[in-house]
């Protein structure tokens, strides 16, 4: 018997998990929809300029009971809302704070919002909302008109049918009329006018989807109606003066504000005029080190400048660079030669690298070294001032008129969101003095880039080494390789400062007996780590002994022979070792229808009263 329950029970679970597939979810069973039947309006224009508005819907209710609805009327062209009345059938509904059959009205601002409560209930029901909009008539000389958002693109859901009255006073013919079906006219709309003038009906022709507004409006001769001008129009007056001056001002600021830093730029910014200069120049002009060379021809104090001072101050046998043969890592290591002479940027740049120490890693200074780098810049630009190249530090006239720049990009930041509250927005135009002066800001950013400017005298110095710069980037027009390869070490630092190095390593390193420099030592040429031939050293070369360059130093062919990477590897070890210097030195954690009146002669000024939106709950 037991088993027979119990299989009974089993063969009932199918069924049972089947009838909770097919049951309807809580949230299905209590969807809630509704649509208009029909949302007729009728607009009764008073002598006054006011407007009664009766609005007659009679929606469809389906799903969970309904409780509410609401109707948000937009007051931006008219002075306000007055006299509502709801009802439903004979029910007169009662203004109160709540309950059924009861209705509130909120103010909101910029709308006034209806809100009415009724019993839960489904199925057809209709409701009658009434109210007068104040002063809602626009005044204007071609001719006084009434333009009603009487279908808001915010209603809720559906309107099946529509029909739209406006009814003038007594002795007051509509001269024209306009119906806008989703903003275009002519279209699901047919307009008939009465045979006295005074009443003009729009009709649907298909119904109206959710989303879509229906505007319509009628138009009547200026001064039948004793109106003045109505005190919402005046402040669109007022506010289209205002968008209008706010439009030229910010315009002027928009061509003028980038203009003025051109300006300061072709005023202050520029290089003095320099005489005739050589297309280029053998050697170079003058002992100034490479990298105030390089910090004087554009200003500005790059990496590849300091760069060329650790070359420089390897060449004049401050110290000595070897490949360690662990990775990318390299060893620095200080020679006897004293410190008294150099400027006060090579002494940063040699306390920077060793920090006291006779020998450093290249990889201990990761990390360590960038924080000295602002240091080294700003010796850079005092000894261009101090050389009578600049006045002001490059660096110090870039930051001037980049904050200014900023301070003019921060009154665009607050003005775009400070002048809204200030006017409104009624003022059309009232962002375009935030975008102008955000314009000026960008170009004024830009220009501050180029605002460094040199004296005469660092005019005809930048003008002279870019001479010198154009011979090192074309040697090989000007010069035999070949016998001149003394110069490779000589001016490499200037190559380095250049941005040239590359090339100029690349270069030399095709020209049999070019000398590798005596102050950088490939790894595995000497055990030690130390070239014998700087030192004093006997120890010998792996592999034998290269060729001799000038001086009984290596060269950089020979050397290559004696390694198993060829010529391009041994060039390449210098190129490496420059670059992964430059890597660390920078290096920082960071950086891991048919009208019946016609259509408007200039059609309808300014936006449709009423509008808003509506629904229920």
């Amino acid at each position: 018997m037991k088993t027979f329950l119990n299989g009974k029970r089993l063969s009932l679970i199918p069924l049972f998990l089947l009838l909770l597939l097919l049951a309807p979810r809580p949230g299905e069973a209590q969807a809630k929809t509704y649509y208009w039947e029909s949302f007729n309006v009728d607009v009764q224009v008073q002598t006054n300029g006011d407007l009664r508005v009766t609005e007659r819907q009679t929606l469809v209710f389906a799903g969970a009971p309904f409780s509410y609805g609401f109707r948000k009327i937009t007051t931006a062209n008219m002075d306000g809302i007055t006299d509502v009345s709801v009802r439903e059938g004979d029910i007169v509904y009662q203004a109160s704070s709540g309950g059924q059959h009861t209705f509130t009205v909120e103010d909101e601002g910029d709308a006034v919002a209806i809100n009415w409560y009724f019993p839960q209930t489904t199925g057809r029901h209709s409701y009658t909302i009434a109210y007068t909009a104040q002063n809602a008539i626009r005044t204007e000389p071609s001719g006084d008109q009434v333009f009603w958002n009487a279908l808001p693109g915010d209603l809720g859901a559906r309107v099946e049918n529509s029909t739209i009255s406006i009814t003038l006073p007594e002795g007051i013919e509509a001269r024209t009329s306009t119906a806008l079906f989703g903003g275009r006219e002519g279209e699901n709309m047919t307009t008939s006018v009465s045979e006295d003038g005074r009443r003009v009906t729009f009709q649907l022709t298909q119904p109206r989807p959710a989303g879509t507004a229906v505007e319509v409006g009628v138009r009547f001769p200026s001064g039948q109606l004793e109106l003045e001008t109505p005190a919402w129009q005046r402040r669109e007056q007022i506010n289209d003066a205002i968008s209008l001056f706010v439009l030229v001002a910010s315009l002027l600021i928009a061509v003028g504000g980038p203009l003025a830093a051109l300006m300061l730029w072709y005023l202050f910014g520029r290089d003095p005029e320099v005489g005739p200069t050589p297309d280029y120049l053998t050697e170079p002009p003058d002992e100034t080190p490479p990298a105030v060379v390089g910090t004087l021809v554009d200003e500005t104090a790059h990496l590849h400048d300091i760069m060329s001072t650790l070359v420089d101050l390897a060449r004049r046998g401050y110290l000595t660079m070897t490949e360690t043969g662990r990775g990318k890592d390299y060893e620095f290591q200080r020679t006897d030669k004293p410190l008294e002479d150099l400027r006060p940027f090579e002494r940063k740049m040699i306390e920077g690298i060793f920090s006291g120490r006779e020998k450093r890693d290249l990889e201990d200074l990761r990390y360590k070294f960038a924080s000295r780098l602002t240091q080294i810049r700003n010796e850079l630009y005092k000894e261009l001032k101090e050389r009578g190249y600049v006045r002001r530090s490059p660096e110090g006239v870039r930051g001037s008129y980049g904050c200014l720049s900023f301070g003019i990009g921060g009154i665009a930041f607050l003005s775009f969101f400070s002048l809204p509250g200030i006017f409104g927005n009624g003022v059309s135009t009232i962002i375009c003095p935030s975008l102008a002066l955000g314009v000026t800001a960008v170009i004024m950013f830009v220009v501050s880039r180029y605002m460094p400017a040199k004296t005469a005298k660092g005019a005809e110095a930048a003008a002279q080494w870019m001479a010198f710069k154009k011979y090192l980037q074309e040697i090989e027009r000007y010069t035999n390789l070949e016998e001149a390869t003394e110069i490779f070490e000589k001016y490499l630092p200037y190559a380095v400062a250049f941005g040239l190095e590359r090339s100029w390593i690349r270069k030399f390193s095709t020209v049999p007996n070019t000398p590798i420099p005596p102050w950088y030592v490939p790894y595995p040429v000497y055990r030690s780590g130390r070239g014998a031939h700087r030192h004093g050293g006997t120890e010998p070369v792996r592999g034998g002994t290269p060729a001799s360059g000038s001086g009984g130093r290596p060269s950089l062919e020979g050397m290559s022979g004696s390694l198993t990477g060829g010529l391009t590897s041994m060039s390449g070890g210098l190129t490496r070792m420059l670059t992964n210097t430059q890597t660390v030195l920078q290096s920082t954690r960071s950086s891991s229808g048919s009208s019946g009146g016609g259509s408007f002669s200039g059609g309808f000024s300014g936006g449709s009263s009423g509008g808003g939106s509506g629904g229920f709950g």
